[in-house]
């Protein structure tokens, strides 16, 4: 028993493993492919300074990082590919905006905005309940876009889209709300349906 709490007090690197188990930590920086240096630094900044702006869902951003991808043959500035988790930019148009814009596509898929606040964000919007969140109707209708540039706008840019003031309060509630975690053991505790052993 003595040897087993001794173990369990060492950190995970000093345990330890078999070949079948690997412990591995999270990856702070996303995996950026098609940036000069310079730019791959500016996007993994751009990478901080957001996941710090959503300090509820900064464990889930972190436990999945985006892909950022530069590709110089694309139409639009930048693009999310939600399948993929990528993030396509164009190298040289690193734009503050557009890349938040994006990485707030990447936190709504990864981190399920559109069932957190969804209803919410298009009450305040003045969008239909029914609407469905993306690819419905042109890009500018869709719940999604209004919700990637509250998340821009609520980390200090601006957006010439009508985005209400009413949708910005929606997803800043949701971006800084302290996050509800439930602790599945707590040491001294049984475990559920575990029989205190003595």
């Amino acid at each position: 028993m003595v040897l087993a709490s001794l173990s369990l007090a060492l950190p995970a690197a000093a345990q330890p493993t078999s070949s079948l188990v690997r412990i591995s930590p999270w990856h702070l920086a996303p995996d950026v492919r098609g940036l000069d240096e310079d730019q791959a630094t500016r996007v993994r900044e751009l990478w901080t300074e957001f996941v710090a702006g959503a300090p509820a869902h900064s464990v889930c951003l972190l436990a999945s990082p985006p892909k950022f991808v530069g590709r110089s043959d694309m139409a639009p500035r930048a693009a999310y590919a939600p399948a993929s988790a990528t993030l396509y930019v164009k190298p040289g148009d690193l734009d503050r905006l557009v890349v938040f814009h994006e990485l707030a596509h990447h936190l709504d898929f990864a981190c399920g905005a559109a069932e957190a606040i969804g209803d919410e964000l298009r009450a305040a919007q003045g969008i239909a309940p029914g609407k469905p969140w993306w690819k419905d109707g042109s890009p500018t209708t869709w719940p999604a876009e209004y919700f990637a540039n509250a998340v821009a706008i609520s980390l200090g840019e601006h957006s010439r889209h009508d985005v209400s003031p009413a949708t910005v309060e929606v997803v800043e509630e949701w971006l800084k709300a302290t996050p509800t975690v439930r602790p599945i053991l707590t040491v001294g505790e049984p475990g559920p349906d575990i029989p205190r052993v003595s």
